[in-house]
């Protein structure tokens, strides 16, 4: 990104850090707070672990920094609730990324063609090594975020009630959910995943999103464009829709989404994509998905 200047990093690791200054230059800030207090920055991407938004979100806000922080936007109810408020007073942007994936972006653009949104269908599998990081937190906050955030804004409404299961197999936290959702205007919608596949190199991801629309139905694999490579291995599917490098140039939903909050805070204006709101109503969604594995009901989202 030609018109980005890396200023710098904060993290607890303080040698990664200086390696990776020393990689791709800026200031490895020794606090947070020193951090925020800079005046010469301009934006901050907070890509801390899950449960660990809250804080350095309230600080920079409260420094009017424009903020991207990566999903989940919190998690618990009580911290996404503040952190929107705070998002009120300055850029901020939740870090769903899937919202610029090109082929879900084009439904996006689209979606008035096909009339009516009858039904969702998400599927989100990683590995089981996967676990041994990401299994720091329920994997409704850490995989299946992402859908539930896409789930909402497809049906453009709050859900009305929601009802899920949590699939257990292995040691630690949980290895999977399934949820069931139903919104206020009738659109219906079914989430699954967790750490399904065996740990392997050669697929780590296995996505699909089918869209029901009254016009025709749009099937979406993820991270599957026709590109793979054969080996001794076996199969390896070639992601170009993340992270995808042309001669020293990332693209990507993650470039995109970035290019886009860039964008925003050029132009003093707020972001409309990956809200701050949607980030919090995902979460809304996922302490409901919660409560009804908990005990066995339906959760009115009300």
């Amino acid at each position: 990104m030609p018109h980005v200047e890396v200023s710098g990093l904060y993290t607890l690791e303080r040698d990664r850090g200086e390696a990776l200054c020393h990689r791709y230059g800026g200031h490895c800030y020794k606090s947070l707070k020193e951090l925020a207090f800079d005046p010469t920055i301009d934006l901050v991407s907070i890509a801390t672990p899950e449960n660990t938004h809250y804080e350095p979100f309230k600080l920079l806000a409260e420094r009017n920094k424009a903020v991207y922080v990566e999903k989940p936007l919190a998690t618990s109810l009580a911290e996404a609730r503040e952190m929107l408020d705070l998002s009120r007073s300055i850029i901020a942007m939740s870090g769903h990324c899937l919202r610029f994936e090109s082929r879900l972006a084009q439904v996006f653009a689209q979606r008035s063609k096909f009339g009516r949104l009858r039904h969702m269908s998400f599927r989100d599998k990683r590995t089981q090594g996967e676990k041994e990081v990401y299994g720091r937190v329920h994997p409704a906050y850490c995989l299946l975020c992402h859908e539930i955030e896409l789930s909402n804004a497809f049906a453009e409404d709050r859900f009305k009630r929601v009802c899920a299961l949590e699939t257990r197999f292995s040691a630690g936290q949980v290895d999977g959910m399934n949820i069931l959702i139903e919104y206020h205007n009738g659109v219906t919608s079914s989430i699954e995943g967790g750490w399904y596949l065996p740990t392997q190199e050669s697929l780590k991801e296995n996505d699909r999103c089918t869209l029901d629309f009254e016009g025709g139905t749009f099937e979406i694999v993820l991270p599957n464009l026709g590109f793979t490579f054969l080996s001794s291995q076996g199969y390896h599917f070639l992601n170009q829709q993340y992270e995808f490098n042309v001669y020293g140039m990332e693209f990507g939903a993650l470039r995109s989404a970035l290019e886009y909050m860039v964008r925003c805070i050029e132009n003093q204006t707020q972001p409309e994509i990956s809200t701050i709101q949607d980030g919090y109503e995902a979460v809304r969604l996922v302490e409901a998905a919660l409560q009804s594995a908990k005990n066995g009901q339906w959760i009115q989202g009300d």
